[in-house]
């Protein structure tokens, strides 16, 4: 009796392994195809098996000495993706931008406050540039050097949409909770701690996006405050 309940106990695991397999690898499959062929396929189901196969898949990766921030760049093109439309119809004082600190140069004069650093525009680093564009489109620009500023922003703002710009890994995470907020987000081209960089030019290609839509571009000169 005993060791029927072993044997079936045996076979549910090893069905349910089989099952994770193949969803990893329709994960792995989707994935590629969406980065490579630029199209969304099965948008609902990669997201699922994303979610629920997400630390293994990372596992997986770093055993076979893959680039496993792959499968987060996969997720954000995937959210990026399902929420554009949506985005896309929402007005830019519903939206706001969250950028993270390392992004700043490292002789960087804006000071710390209640909802993150607090940009002068100084034109050291790229932010003042962002900043600039989202000022014309009165967008709230957050500069944070943690998450919990994030939570504070949420807690006090109410916004219906949120761009966001991370590591890969951060970004990922930060897009998953705030899936409610319709995220849109760009990762960073150089990871580390400080002197960071990002694509700006897709930064406020997005900004452009909230209505009314908008031309604005970096090269135009910046609306310095003093």
């Amino acid at each position: 009796m005993n060791l029927n309940i072993y044997t079936t106990i045996g076979q549910i695991v090893v069905i349910f392994l089989v099952i994770l397999v193949i969803l990893c690898i329709i994960t792995v499959i989707l994935g590629l195809y969406l980065l490579k062929k630029d199209k969304l396929v099965f948008p609902k189901l990669l997201l699922f098996t994303l979610n629920l196969t997400y630390p293994i898949l990372k596992n997986i990766s770093r055993f076979l000495q893959l680039d496993d921030l792959m499968i987060d760049r996969i997720s954000i093109d995937l959210r990026n993706r399902i929420n554009k439309l949506k985005f896309e119809k929402t007005d830019a004082k519903d939206v706001i931008i969250v950028l993270p600190h390392c992004l700043r140069d490292t002789s960087c004069p804006a000071k710390l406050g209640k909802s993150g650093l607090e940009c002068v525009k100084c034109g050291k680093c790229s932010i003042g540039k962002i900043k600039n564009i989202s000022d014309k489109k009165s967008i709230d620009l957050y500069i944070v050097p943690g998450s919990s500023f994030i939570k504070n922003i949420v807690k006090q703002r109410k916004f219906k949409a949120v761009i966001g710009v991370a590591c890969p890994v951060d970004l990922n995470l930060a897009m998953t909770s705030l899936h409610d907020f319709t995220p849109q987000g760009v990762y960073l081209l150089t990871d580390g701690c400080i002197n960071t960089t990002v694509n700006v030019d897709e930064v406020i290609e997005l900004i452009n996006k909230t209505l009314p839509t908008t031309d604005y571009r970096i090269d135009e000169p910046e609306d310095n405050p003093d």
